[in-house]
């Protein structure tokens, strides 16, 4: 039996700043119409990652945490996409979810979605979305699983793993 589930692997990362380098890595590999959705417990790590990503895209502002806003549009300089930082901690129910809006904005061709707390909208991320499970293992420490259900994504995943371990 696998230790890991087929398309996924796991880091550890030793404090924020790291985080933060991990998904700016990824961030910088991420082509459009890419769902990322953050999983883990409060103080997981789940905004340093996002800023990372943000930062790595090209975003001309630093994410911050969308917890009231509950969804923050960033562009870059270099193109007409969009990255939409979502924060999903405040919503309690499938009503408040349909509220927002965001199967408009998973269908954006031309967009990356970041989603924290996406286990509240489990229903509508794709498939081929990129998952990462974040896990406090310590004070300072992060076990961070990366996983996807599609190959296309996949290879983005892979091409990560390489920037940012070499292997």
């Amino acid at each position: 039996m696998p230790v890991l589930e087929p398309l996924s692997f796991e880091c550890i990362s030793h404090g924020e700043e790291q985080t933060r380098r991990l998904g700016a890595r990824l961030g910088s590999l991420l082509p459009a119409h890419t769902v990322i959705s953050l999983f883990g417990p409060l103080g997981a790590g789940k905004t340093q990652l996002a800023r990372g990503i943000g930062a790595g895209w090209g975003a001309l502002q630093s994410l911050r945490s969308p917890t009231f806003t509950l969804i923050q549009e960033h562009r870059r300089a270099k193109d007409d996409c969009l990255l939409y930082h979502i924060d999903l901690y405040r919503i309690e129910d499938e009503v408040a979810l349909q509220t927002l809006g965001l199967e408009e904005i998973l269908e954006d061709e031309h967009a990356v979605c970041i989603i924290e707390w996406a286990e509240r909208a489990s229903v509508l991320i794709p498939q081929d979305a990129i998952r990462v499970k974040l896990e406090i293992t310590n004070e300072s420490k992060r076990r961070l699983t990366f996983s996807t259900q599609a190959t296309m994504t996949w290879q983005v995943l892979l091409a990560f793993r390489k920037s940012a371990f070499g292997v």
